[in-house]
């Protein structure tokens, strides 16, 4: 079941695919700005799949790169709307990678950077089956009020922000991980000092520590 989505699609050179990682990139980016990420993760988790995935749209304001939703100015209406919109497209995809590499689920971590972690903390609580984890990179919880009526599952969730981030407001994460927490997920959060709006290797670190545990390959996260 192929989905409408280019990707790009890292794969462990030997061994079979036994788990699956989904990076979502930020506005005005596209697949290839995951991709170091994604190799950087890869190389420490095997026989893992990491597929990043290029956004449906061309972007309004850079014409070369990809978006999940129109932006104007990310305010929290905009937000909400836009993930709503983004999530039955984001669904798909989670659905056919899955079939693709023979996998369920539990088998699959969800993440993104920015908007694209906006649309996969929404997507990954309301999946009909948990899904390992949820990984956010410079994110916002969007709709921070519908959670409670609306979240199916409550999947493991780390979130990673810079304190000098100057696109996306670092409090975002604070009040992301209130709200989640008020909700009933295990939330695990770090604000990276001097980080801007980006993913660093103290980020990197963060992240395959979190999936590492979340895929069984560590027994607890430390």
């Amino acid at each position: 079941m192929p989905h409408e989505l280019e990707s790009i699609r890292l794969e462990p050179s030997h061994a079979p695919v036994r788990k699956l990682l989904v990076l979502l990139h930020g506005y005005g980016g596209d697949a290839g700005d995951m991709e170091p990420t994604g190799r950087a993760l890869r190389d420490g988790l095997p026989g893992t799949a990491v597929v990043c995935v290029n956004g449906p749209e061309p972007c309004a304001h850079w014409v070369e790169g990809r978006q999940w939703f129109a932006a104007m100015d990310f305010d929290a209406r905009e937000i909400w709307h836009g993930v709503q919109a983004a999530a039955p497209l984001i669904n798909r995809v989670l659905d056919a990678e899955l079939e693709h590499y023979g996998l369920n689920n539990r088998d699959m971590v969800l993440g993104g950077f920015s908007q694209g972690a906006m649309v996969a903390l929404h997507v990954g609580s309301r999946r009909f089956v948990e899904p390992a984890g949820l990984l956010s990179f410079s994110g916002i919880l969007a709709g921070p009020s519908h959670l409670i009526e609306q979240m199916v599952v409550r999947p493991r969730v780390m979130l990673l922000q810079g304190s000098d981030d100057d696109v996306v407001n670092p409090t975002s994460m604070d009040v992301a991980e209130s709200v989640l927490r008020s909700a009933g997920f295990d939330v695990e959060a770090h604000m990276i000092e001097g980080l801007e709006h980006s993913i660093d290797a103290k980020a990197e670190a963060f992240a395959l520590r979190f999936l590492r545990w979340r895929f069984g390959m560590d027994t607890a996260a430390s």
